[in-house]
């Protein structure tokens, strides 16, 4: 495992979850701008408005291409693809480190060298970058 391809891993990862991210934030902090155009007034012995659940992701997604377009879906990847490449490398270097070492200590290879090599790594990266 080298630390070009964990970059490259992460990046890729970075890339292709960027447009969920996206759609998770829209969601998130959406208002009723979102769906105001989906209320429906109806008179029936007067005047009433339809009750209109939030969107769900799809309709978002729908949305957020029909008036930003595809780009928009990639807002913000810059800034992530900086901190995620020297992270999941750090991680994946710290992994490796740990499964290495761990592998004359247990079972080679085995599930338990597996999983305390990644919390193992995944408790260095936190004290890294925090």
């Amino acid at each position: 495992c080298s630390l070009r391809n964990t970059k490259c891993g992460g990046t890729v990862g970075a890339i292709l979850t960027c447009p969920l991210e996206v759609v998770k934030t829209r969601l998130q902090s959406s208002s009723i701008t979102l769906y105001v155009s989906e209320v429906q007034l109806s008179t029936v012995n007067g005047a009433s408005v339809a009750r209109v659940s939030p969107p769900g992701p799809l309709h978002c997604l729908k949305l957020i291409l029909e008036k930003e377009g595809p780009r928009s879906l990639f807002r913000g990847l810059g800034p992530n693809l900086v901190g995620v490449a020297p992270s999941r490398a750090i991680y994946f270097a710290a992994y490796s480190t740990a499964k290495e070492k761990l592998n004359g200590v247990l079972e080679p290879d085995s599930t338990q060298v597996h999983m305390v090599s990644a919390g193992m790594a995944g408790n260095y990266i936190s004290d890294v970058k925090n």
